[in-house]
């Protein structure tokens, strides 16, 4: 008994060079990312991006010294994606770009991190939230007019303590 194996052809066929350059990549909706390059061969590269990239998308990618190419996301896990470029890099585009200073390490997250959920306010010593305990329309008018009558009522005694006042110092 014998083990079957099965010989394929990888569709990438150009030597890998493992970089770390920093690079502007152009999402789909044209918005820029700031990204590093794993590696880098005349066929394609391998990203870090902080932003989600879809996969068929077509992208553009700035590089130092050789300027902005087409690419398109062919996979991605992660935060991490591959990418193939439209037109491949030329030796001299390649030598270029594999001669660009060295990227500063970007700590992006490998998994994206949890959005917090707002809580609303809670009186203390209420069991429920500030914002379920809202009072009906009728209570709301009571107090409403209730506020208004003793607001004139404070304003009529001050006026007349004002009037007595000066009746009294008349005199």
């Amino acid at each position: 008994m014998g083990i079957a194996a099965r010989l394929y052809q990888d569709g990438r066929w150009a030597e890998r060079h493992p970089v770390e350059l920093e690079a502007t990549l152009r999402d789909s909706d044209w918005a820029p990312v700031d990204v590093t390059i794993e590696d880098l061969s005349h066929g394609g590269f391998r990203v870090v991006a902080g932003a989600d990239l879809a996969v068929g998308s077509t992208i553009a990618l700035g590089i130092a010294g050789i300027g902005t190419r087409e690419a398109k996301v062919v996979w991605g896990t992660a935060g991490i994606y591959g990418c193939e470029f439209g037109t491949p890099l030329s030796d001299a585009d390649l030598r270029t770009a594999l001669s660009g200073p060295v990227a500063t390490p970007i700590a992006f997250p490998k998994t994206p991190l949890p959005t917090p959920q707002p809580t609303p306010p809670v009186v203390q010593g209420w069991s429920a939230p500030a914002s379920d305990a809202k009072f009906s329309v009728r209570t709301r008018l009571a107090i409403i007019v209730g506020s208004a009558v003793i607001a004139w009522m404070l304003v009529f005694a001050i006026g007349y303590g004002l009037w007595a006042l000066a009746g009294a110092l008349l005199r």
